[in-house]
């Protein structure tokens, strides 16, 4: 059935908001310094982040859930694993980097500059499962019989 690959949709969009959530605030907590941020953090008070985080992380479990069960009953190509390996790095590499974006720090964040600076190469690295399976995907859709004429 070609609905089976239709979950990495939600898992897309899940995975970096439950990264950021079960990454947690990185700022500093330093008594009354003033801290200083790359990035103002978008919040939507403490219930808020943790019922987005929860649901976040649950579609992500359902969504890999209906790819696993895809492929234990054979209905889904094994070749999409690749693209949601895919998904799930660059997801959590995003929700990881948002955090650290965002932390409050006593002087200069480097981690900002660090995360720009291997973001491109990770990226990258992390989009190879997904190329390789739309390598095999594409040359087993060529091998398939053509179906037949209808009369």
């Amino acid at each position: 059935m070609k609905a089976y690959p239709l979950a990495l949709v939600p898992l897309t969009l899940a995975v970096p908001v439950a990264t950021w959530w079960l990454v947690g605030d990185l700022t500093e907590t330093s008594g009354d310094i003033v801290l200083d941020y790359a990035y103002q953090p978008v919040t939507f008070g403490e219930a808020g982040d943790v019922i987005l985080g929860v649901v976040a992380f649950l579609t992500a479990l359902a969504a890999l859930g209906v790819l696993l069960h895809g492929t234990v009953t054979g209905r889904m190509r094994n070749a999409w694993w690749g693209v949601a390996v895919s998904i799930l790095a660059i997801g959590a590499y995003l929700g990881w980097a948002e955090r650290i974006w965002t932390a409050g720090v006593i002087g200069a964040n480097i981690g900002v500059g660090l995360t720009f600076l291997f973001g491109v190469p990770f990226v990258v690295t992390f989009l190879l499962p997904s190329v390789w399976s739309l390598v095999v995907l594409r040359r087993a859709r060529r091998a398939e019989p053509e179906p037949a004429g209808r009369s």
